[in-house]
């Protein structure tokens, strides 16, 4: 019953320091200045709008004649870099955000990475259960369950960030190699930037020289 009740007080006090975390990230995002937080939201549902992630068949082409070809001329490489780009930026963060995916949960399936946040979740458990009387004492000197949770903290990110940051420059590698040969060798120019979704589709079964008449 005893080891119950410690077990109970444990996740309380957890749930408190997480509780202190969300404070402070509430304290954080009030102090943004509300046009701030406008422009963001604003800026947000621009650049991530629904309507300008492009169907599958859109972004690769399925159904349209030429949909692929090699340009050698700057004149004719350079606009088609620029129009791929800007009419499918949305694609390519989606396959960015695939490639992060597939690179973190084979990160996390790593023997070495169970480790590491076995060990973290450990050393936050010894914190926890130390300070469950609102501080501890260490070779004469006392700490209080907030500092100790926030150099928790600290440590926490240090490890998160070495942990990260290869799938980041993995992802960035991998994501930005693939969206590059895509933009070089689609050609999307049969259909307009200003396209939604339903207007692409139907592009896509349109020649270029029809769609110029």
């Amino acid at each position: 019953m005893a080891s119950t009740t410690q077990n109970a007080n444990n996740v309380v006090e957890m749930a408190q320091v997480v509780n202190q975390a969300n404070q402070a990230m509430t304290k954080v995002s009030a102090a943004i200045p509300q046009e701030a937080k406008n422009y963001m939201k604003t800026a947000k549902e621009k650049i991530l709008d629904s309507d300008k992630l492009r169907s599958f068949s859109v972004f690769f082409g399925i159904g349209e004649d030429s949909a692929y070809s090699v340009a050698l001329s700057p004149t004719v490489l350079c606009p088609r870099l620029k129009h791929n780009i800007l009419f499918f930026y949305l694609n390519y963060i989606l396959l960015a955000a695939v490639v992060f995916a597939i690179t973190l949960l084979a990160t996390m399936l790593n023997p070495m990475t169970l480790v590491i946040l076995a060990a973290l979740a450990a050393a936050w458990f010894v914190v926890i259960r130390a300070t469950s009387e609102g501080s501890v004492t260490i070779i004469g000197i006392t700490i209080s369950r907030k500092t100790a949770s926030l150099i928790m903290m600290i440590i926490s990110g240090i490890v998160g960030f070495f942990m990260v940051k290869d799938i980041f420059f993995i992802t960035l590698g991998s994501s930005a190699g693939i969206a590059l040969i895509h933009a070089l060798f689609r050609d999307a120019s049969n259909h307009r930037l200003d396209e939604t979704n339903s207007n692409a589709t139907a592009a896509a079964s349109v020649p270029l020289e029809q769609e110029m008449a």
